[in-house]
């Protein structure tokens, strides 16, 4: 059964379970009213008898007639023996949709008051024929309005995706024409052999240099889009904790003259994917690495509370003013030639924004307390 099946069986239910619930209520409530009202006409008739025992049977028929009552009066001697006093009746006294009250007389004898169920149950009966039919078509309607609710939200999520498509093809269309421009200039060059010697040899380590650069470009490309997409991989936990120190142990291998100072919680863990998770460490090393010089100090904080909090500050030059507390969105890129210099495709807090979003948290840029760039993100606990 698809989604969409057990979406209308749960509505179906849910429907159904609440029309019978308010509906019954208000059938029961009704029909017991009724019963009631009988209930209490034979209380007076009965009342008025005790009040004159030695008139019993007068007053029965006097109480019934000035009241109006619907009622068959019967007497019943000692012997058993009964005589109807008053018809009223089209059924024996003693049918199913008979209500009877005895009232006891002196010497054993007594009489006996009836009255007949057959308008009451019938309505009774009619009311939860309509609450039948009431449901049928209040799940007909919900199905309807279901099914274009679903219909128009799968239509608004299928353009919303194929805009973020586009977007994601014009920026990565944008994002190669640089390289792909370089790369078909000098194969040009090298193609009518325009070039000797050292010049030769230049145009192909820069040719080598450009392909490279579109393959790492094209990786992260391909990285990006597996985050866009909607469905998720297979969720496993993940120590935070021990991805982390893992990777700082390697940075500071790596980087040896950059001062780090680390204040992680231990054993924090998050469901998530552990590859995503480790790239976006990766990405904030490599990116401290890359675009900080020697000496630059690198403050690391993990904590767990209400929620994960995850703090990555540096002391280096940090990004453009204007880019603190920027969303980042689709390929963004904060400064194209500090990138190109650095040999990376400036798609790294790309794609460390796009990991974090898929694990349901928030990343903001914001300035270092030591004068860098300050990484933090919050994910929720699991």
């Amino acid at each position: 059964m698809g989604s969409r099946s057990r979406q209308l069986v749960a509505i179906a239910v849910i429907t159904s379970i609440l029309s019978i619930l308010i509906g019954g209520y208000a059938i029961w409530n009704s029909y017991q009213s009724e019963i009631s009202i009988v209930d209490r006409n034979m209380n007076l008739v009965a009342s008025e008898v005790r009040d004159n025992p030695l008139d019993a049977v007068s007053v029965a028929l006097l109480s019934i007639e000035q009241n109006n009552f619907d009622f068959t009066l019967a007497f019943v001697a000692t012997t058993g023996e009964q005589t109807i006093l008053r018809e009223a009746l089209h059924t024996p006294i003693t049918g199913k949709d008979v209500k009877v009250r005895h009232i006891p007389m002196q010497e054993g004898e007594q009489l006996i008051l009836a009255s007949s169920l057959v308008d009451i149950n019938k309505s009774r009966d009619h009311n939860l024929w309509k609450l039948l039919i009431f449901i049928i078509l209040a799940n007909i309607a919900a199905s309807v309005v279901t099914s274009l609710v679903s219909r128009s939200g799968l239509l608004a999520q299928e353009r919303a995706q194929r805009e973020k498509m586009q977007e994601f093809l014009g920026d990565a269309a944008h994002e190669l024409r640089t390289p792909m421009t370089v790369v078909k200039g000098y194969a040009e060059l090298l193609r009518a052999k325009k070039l000797e010697g050292d010049r030769e040899t230049a145009a192909f380590d820069r040719l080598n240099s450009e392909l490279k650069r579109m393959d790492f470009l094209i990786s992260d490309l391909l990285m990006l889009a597996q985050l866009g997409e909607e469905s998720k991989g297979e969720l496993e936990e993940v120590n935070l904790s021990n991805l982390l120190n893992e990777n700082l142990e390697d940075f500071r291998i790596i980087s040896p003259n950059r001062p780090l100072e680390r204040n992680i919680a231990s054993d924090v863990r998050i469901s998530g994917e552990e590859k995503y998770l480790a790239r976006f460490i990766q990405n904030a090393f490599t990116n401290i690495r890359l675009h900080t010089p020697d000496g630059t100090r690198v403050k690391v904080d993990l904590i767990e509370a209400k929620g994960i909090t995850l703090l990555i500050q540096d002391s280096g030059p940090g990004l453009p003013p204007d880019s603190y507390g920027e969303k980042i969105r689709g390929l963004k890129r904060f400064d194209k030639s500090r990138s190109r210099d650095a040999g990376g495709t400036g798609l790294g807090l790309s794609i460390m924004s796009a990991v974090i979003e898929r694990h349901r948290g928030s990343l903001t840029l914001r300035q270092s307390e030591l004068g860098g760039l300050a990484i933090e993100v919050h994910l929720p606990r699991t």
